[in-house]
């Protein structure tokens, strides 16, 4: 036999199989992408850096740098949110975060509480990170309206206009998302929001105001997935 003839029936057997394997439901086609969108809830635990021991306002006009374990410097932050992934790498989302509460009072006085907050909504992108399974690097930049308020107790050398701030700014996060199932996801994350130079103004006209620091907030979190 030629190797022509063979050839020729070698290609008519494969053809053969080929065909009994489709007819038997031997092929399975690829498939389809799974459908990554969806809403989800975070909650997060951790340290806001914001600095009013060493701001020269604050220092200059209150006792805030007299004392310690006031968090001057720094303390406990936590904070939710609640966001629609549009797909795999874009989403966007709503988040607040309760701020350290500082007394700027001194140890022989009171205490006096500045109380602050925030609350956000930014625009979301996600990227899988190829190196770390189920990993994915996060990236939000949005608006933050912020809001703080200084105690009617806090001793103040150059009275202010007002006790309450409210501000609009930009502000930003970036993180790293670990999911532990399809529902369930670990969140380390740092964020910052930015102060305001001109909140409290001093009552006396030009001469300034105490402002609002900047917030470095650094937090672990637990995120879930709705499903449905």
């Amino acid at each position: 036999m030629s190797v022509k003839k063979i050839l020729l029936l070698g290609a008519a057997g494969v053809a053969a199989v080929s065909m009994s394997a489709a007819m038997a439901g031997g092929y399975t086609h690829e498939p389809a992408a799974v459908d990554d969108s969806g809403y989800y809830i975070e909650g997060h635990l951790g340290y806001a850096r914001q600095n009013y021991f060493d701001n020269q306002n604050w220092a200059a006009n209150t006792a805030v740098d007299t004392t310690v374990n006031n968090n001057n410097r720094g303390g406990f932050a936590a904070g939710v949110d609640a966001g629609y992934k549009i797909n795999r790498h874009f989403g966007v989302e709503l988040g607040w975060f309760h701020l350290p509460d500082v007394n700027v009072n001194g140890i022989t006085q009171a205490t006096a509480y500045l109380t602050n907050w925030v609350l956000y909504l930014a625009g979301k992108y996600m990227m899988p990170l190829p190196w770390m399974n189920n990993t994915d690097a996060f990236f939000k930049l949005g608006a933050a309206y912020r809001s703080a308020t200084l105690s009617s107790a806090a001793v103040i050398t150059n009275a202010v206009s007002s006790r309450k701030s409210t501000f609009v700014r930009p502000m930003f996060a970036t993180g790293l998302d670990y999911s532990f199932s399809d529902t369930w996801s670990g969140i380390i994350q740092y964020a910052y929001f930015m102060g305001a130079s001109n909140s409290f103004p001093f009552s006396a006209v030009n001469t300034g105001a105490l402002g609002t620091v900047a917030a470095n907030v650094f937090t672990l979190g637990l995120g879930y997935k709705f499903t449905v």
